[in-house]
């Protein structure tokens, strides 16, 4: 059951940082797995009373907090609104042209990457010199990873509390 549940945390957490819904997934997959256990082994995991629906509150204020924190980082060194939004975009893309090239690495890789270009290239198209520009991006990336990093700790916290369980 243990490596059952550090699996399923491992696979969201590769799912966070691609730039997927990984902590839906883990929600996902820990309801899949408990419903499992009840229904073939008669075993009961013994959640407390709403822990799934305050995971899945703790998940969308997660997913809430990254959006904003973008927005946030972009409009604290200057962005432009439309930064924000086609930084999404360029992580979005860079992550699936990087895991294309290499798995997992090159998602990463390509989603920090391709948030930095595209706020780059966006913020000089709008007038901003390289250097003004270039901070904008960095704030972005540093968002993203931040973002990121906090999500997949939640994920871990609670790979924890239901192995201690």
């Amino acid at each position: 059951m243990i490596a059952a549940i550090v699996l399923m945390a491992i696979i969201s957490i590769i799912l966070v940082w691609i730039n997927l819904p990984g902590t839906f997934v883990f929600l996902l997959l820990i309801f899949c797995f408990d419903f499992f256990l009840r229904t073939t082994f008669h075993y009961f995991i013994g959640f407390p009373e709403n822990f799934l629906m305050i995971m899945l509150i703790i998940f969308v204020v997660a997913e809430a907090i990254e959006f904003l924190l973008n927005a946030i980082m972009v409009k604290l060194y200057g962005g432009k609104n439309s930064s924000a939004f086609l930084s999404i975009l360029g992580a979005i893309v860079g992550a699936t042209i990087g895991n294309l090239i290499l798995p997992i690495i090159g998602a990463f890789l390509g989603l920090i990457i391709g948030a930095y270009l595209v706020t780059y290239y966006n913020e000089k198209s709008l007038g901003e010199d390289s250097e003004k520009a270039a901070q904008i991006a960095k704030s972005t990336t540093w968002s993203y990873v931040l973002a990121k990093s906090m999500k997949a700790s939640i994920i871990l916290m609670f790979m924890f509390y239901l192995i201690l369980n």
